[in-house]
């Protein structure tokens, strides 16, 4: 049986084994959590054990038992969530591409003299993007929603030049400037709120 430092250790092992199985980083866990990633760190060198109620939140999230966070892994810990995270988005992806595909082929039987059913496709980017936005925030990936967000931005100002013959059309891209620099203040301000996360 073990004493209370040897289940510290052996709950700190598991804890960081399980994280980066699913390829959490302590900030990225601390963010899902509402706590620092201060207490993540202190939890994973063994300085102190998460109450039962953070046990729980953890097992849900990872999708095991609380029990597996007391006990030697035997075998490798394989991450449950990581292949769907990628699977999931990139099938909603192909749906909107599907849907642009059908939009594309229907209005080339039926409106033939519109020459710009290929815009279809154009518009399916910033579309697909909205998806990855989505997964990234469910998923706490701020990094990522910034990315795909700075995509969106900037695919939706495309997609507007291309659809619309304007001398002006290109001044889009100057209303996108304002949109990417909140998107920045964002991504800052977000850093910033998560180091002022109370230790536990």
């Amino acid at each position: 049986m073990m004493n209370e430092n040897e289940l510290k250790a052996q709950v700190a092992k598991n804890l960081m084994l399980y994280r980066k199985a699913n390829n959490l980083t302590q900030l990225q866990l601390a963010e899902k959590l509402n706590y620092s990633d201060k207490s993540i760190s202190k939890w994973e060198r063994g300085d102190g054990i998460p109450d039962i109620f953070v046990l729980t939140e953890l097992a849900k999230l990872y999708g095991i038992k609380v029990d597996d966070f007391l006990v030697q892994k035997k075998t490798p810990i394989r991450p449950k969530m990581k292949r769907n995270k990628l699977l999931i988005p990139l099938m909603a992806a192909t749906g909107v591409y599907a849907i642009a595909t059908i939009v594309f082929v229907i209005l080339g039987l039926f409106v033939p003299e519109f020459t710009k059913a290929w815009i279809a496709f154009i518009y399916a980017i910033p579309v697909s993007l909205v998806v990855f936005i989505i997964f990234s925030k469910l998923w706490g990936n701020r990094l990522l929603v910034f990315f795909f967000a700075s995509g969106f931005i900037w695919t939706v100002a495309l997609s507007i030049l291309l659809s619309f013959h304007h001398p002006k059309i290109w001044l889009f891209f100057i209303a996108a400037i304002p949109f990417q620099v909140y998107a920045l203040l964002w991504l800052t301000l977000k850093t910033k709120k998560s180091e002022k996360v109370l230790l536990d």
